[in-house]
């Protein structure tokens, strides 16, 4: 369980180094793969405690909430204004507020990677898994900082690079209210590596291979929304999560991910409740995608330059991870 300790997480002093360690399971994503809609379904999951993007969060306090990171870049000073001014209206006032008030949230302007390093190698008695979905950007080159503990297991959520940039692009443009023609992924996302999402999540897979005597699991997005009553039950089976039928449904409230899920306010409370993923936060199941894998739909917004070369940088990536996905 989470406790509060001095404006920060910690684990209950109860928990100790030496008692039985749950079993620790990394989920590394690119953007826009469905992952949060699997993390809400583990939730439900017996013993379960869920990190939500822990050194993502990390990564953005030395990037984008750094004032000397990029700070002559006038796109990085446009977004940061456009921040100051969010930061200080109602909403993000009321988040941070809240934020004082529960145990599991930190604000992400003083999270850090040795504080979750810290985090993840406490034990909890209480619990058996310890799930934590993560930016594979966000650690790739910071390895030192993953826990020093065993039982350790990583998987990595996949999805054709043509739906997951399609779907960044109309969060991005919907956040800031940029044109889809006129406006590239380094006005909104000047602190990203857009560029190396795919192959940075490729090396993070290679590197990770056969750690600890296992192999990396992979899902892809898709296959998960669509055939989930397959998947799912391999997926933890590889990853030793006992299976329940039940775990294919669940209360579709975000109430339990403001209770439950662990990391910065705005992984926490703002995206659930306004922001980039609010749509799987309330969700109650896996729901199929519309589109045909890496096929658009007659509504979406025409292809760019920018998308068409993301497109096909990443596909030989995405390719020979999903060549090693469960089918």
């Amino acid at each position: 369980m989470f406790t509060q300790f001095r404006g920060k997480i910690y684990l209950d002093e109860m928990a100790t180094r030496e008692t039985s360690r749950p079993t620790t399971i990394f989920i590394w994503i690119v953007p826009r793969t469905c992952s949060t809609i699997l993390a809400k379904c583990m939730t439900f999951v017996e013993g379960t405690q869920i990190w939500m993007e822990p050194y993502c969060a990390s990564y953005t306090k030395e990037t984008f909430f750094n004032p000397e990171y990029k700070k002559d870049d006038p796109r990085m000073g446009k977004i940061r204004a456009m921040e100051a001014e969010f930061r200080a209206g109602t909403m993000m006032q009321a988040i941070l507020k809240q934020t004082k008030d529960l145990p599991n949230v930190i604000d992400e302007q003083e999270i850090s990677y040795e504080w979750v390093k810290a985090q993840l190698e406490i034990v909890d008695p209480e619990t058996k898994f310890v799930i934590v979905k993560d930016q594979s950007f966000a650690i790739a080159d910071r390895l030192d900082f993953l826990p020093d503990i065993p039982n350790c297991r990583h998987a990595f959520m996949i999805r054709h690079p043509r739906d997951a940039f399609f779907s960044l692009k109309k969060v991005i443009t919907k956040l800031y209210a940029f044109s889809w023609e006129r406006s590239n992924f380094s006005d909104g996302l000047p602190f990203l590596p857009v560029n190396e999402f795919f192959e940075t999540h490729h090396r993070l897979w290679k590197r990770l291979q056969g750690v600890d005597g296992h192999e990396p699991v992979i899902i892809d997005g898709f296959d998960l929304t669509t055939r989930p009553e397959d998947i799912l039950p391999k997926f933890f089976a590889k990853l030793g999560i006992p299976f329940e039928s039940r775990y294919l449904t669940w209360d579709e409230s975000d109430e339990v991910i403001t209770r439950k899920w662990g990391g910065g306010s705005g992984h926490v409370l703002f995206h659930p409740k306004q922001g980039s993923y609010s749509r799987a936060a309330n969700s109650s199941k896996f729901d199929a995608p519309k589109n045909q894998r890496g096929t658009p739909l007659e509504s979406d917004p025409p292809n760019t330059p920018e998308l068409t070369r993301l497109i096909n940088d990443a596909m030989p990536f995405y390719e020979e991870m999903y060549a090693q996905r469960v089918k």
